[in-house]
């Protein structure tokens, strides 16, 4: 199956990130929906990536942090398109939308079992396990290349 992945840019392509987010953080994951969204969103860039049916099946920010970092997160793809590919290619167009802006340095607070899938991509554990609303997580990290 092929999937479209753009950089959100429209109402309609936030809203559907945003429905996705709340289909996997809070129905799926049963994460409270008022940690789903926060001021972050507002500005950050986000990522969407749409089947061939226009159904959205994949999102994710970047939210800068200082001038050199920033730092990836709110990634979700539906349960359906799990193991397709969805999260690679959300993920690179986030890379590539940090390395537009500037930053040489991305983090990203993952769940423990998605920490594999970052690690196979460049990302290096820094740091422990620490709970985030209980659900295990760490931190990665991954230097840009220019």
């Amino acid at each position: 199956m092929a999937f479209t992945v753009r950089f959100a840019s429209s109402p309609e392509d936030h809203d559907a990130g945003y429905k996705l987010r709340r289909d996997v953080f809070e129905t799926e994951q049963n994460i409270p929906r008022p940690l789903d969204r926060d001021a972050f969103d507002y500005s950050a860039d986000h990522v969407v990536a749409f089947d061939d049916k226009g159904h959205c099946v994949g999102t994710g920010r970047v939210v800068r942090v200082d001038s050199r970092t920033a730092q990836i997160g709110r990634m979700a793809v539906s349960k359906e398109q799990r193991q397709h590919g969805v999260g690679a290619l959300v993920l690179e167009a986030l890379e590539r939308m940090a390395s537009m802006r500037g930053i040489s340095e991305l983090t990203v607070n993952s769940q423990l079992p998605a920490e594999a899938f970052y690690s196979n991509r460049g990302y290096s554990r820094v740091g422990g396990v620490f709970l985030d609303q209980g659900v295990p997580h760490v931190v990665l990290r991954k230097v840009l290349v220019r």
